[in-house]
């Protein structure tokens, strides 16, 4: 069953500000009115330096905004039933959802709020109609295994930021999203424009393994985002962990892992699995 907060009821309100007041309508009243999302949002997710894009924004979005929310409840519901009808949830299983506009830097994500697992989506980077059921399906794959990691969480919260843990979890989701969703375009998996990404990620291996495989049990937001992260600071491309990882989990199921029992690995197994990859040791 999903349970569902929506920010459009008060984003749409800004459409009836004066476009000179709109700006600070959207901190007063619009962040305001979910003080506790824009909160978490600004410390992981968005950027406070986006509000001027996003309220330029609104006088084009706010009036599909709700034909977005609309096609991602859809999505949500769909992938549920599907997820459901596999096995991967229980039935009935309560998922709690926020559908919510920010400043345009992250499409959707899942973290823990008060012990249980809570799906973000953001409306204005929601994917064109026909495509929003990858990016569902992708931070459903995230929403089952956080749920079996949550004891994990509870007793080493820094496990957030563990290195390994964060790029065999992009790279599980992205894996598992290709087997339940095929024939797709091979970039549509992994949310990057360009079609000779794979081939990037690949040739900047020489750099990537050694020293992933010396963080792997590292615990710092600084050196995940390196490897999860839009950035050019790196030797490597962006997000090249979601491709590290996937080559990673495809490697285990091609060897006979089901999906089901890697939704229920650990931070040990996992670690453990990735020191042993053929990818990382020049095996591949």
């Amino acid at each position: 069953m999903l349970h569902v907060t929506s920010t459009v009821p008060e984003y749409l309100a800004l459409l009836d500000v004066a476009p000179g007041d709109r700006e600070r309508a959207w901190v007063r009243e619009y962040e305001q009115a979910h003080a506790d999302l824009f909160e978490m949002y600004y410390a992981g997710y968005g950027h406070r330096d986006g509000r001027p894009a996003a309220v330029a924004l609104v006088p084009d979005l706010a009036p599909e905004v709700r034909e977005r929310e609309a096609r991602a409840l859809l999505a949500l519901e769909h992938a549920a039933s599907d997820f459901e009808g596999l096995g991967l949830l229980p039935g009935g299983t309560d998922l709690h959802v926020t559908l919510m506009v920010g400043t345009g830097h992250s499409n959707a994500w899942v973290r823990p709020v008060d012990g249980t697992p809570v799906l973000f989506v953001a409306l204005e980077l929601l994917p064109p109609e026909g495509y929003e059921d990858i990016l569902v399906v992708h931070e459903l794959v995230h929403v089952v295994h956080l749920q079996a990691l949550l004891p994990a969480l509870a007793r080493r919260a820094e496990l957030e930021n563990h290195l390994g843990l964060r790029i065999w979890l992009e790279g599980l989701a992205v894996a598992a999203t290709r087997q339940l969703l095929p024939d797709r375009p091979a970039h549509h998996y992994f949310f990057v424009a360009g079609y000779d990404w794979p081939e990037q990620c690949r040739t900047a291996l020489p750099q990537i393994a050694p020293t992933l495989l010396r963080n792997l049990e590292v615990c710092d937001a600084t050196l995940t985002y390196a490897f999860v992260g839009v950035t050019e600071d790196q030797p490597w491309p962006s997000r090249a962990g979601y491709w590290i990882g996937d080559q990673v989990v495809t490697e285990v199921m091609q060897a006979g892992t089901e999906l089901d029992e890697l939704l229920g690995w650990q931070p040990d197994r996992i670690v453990q699995s990735l020191r042993a990859s053929a990818l990382l040791t020049g095996r591949s």
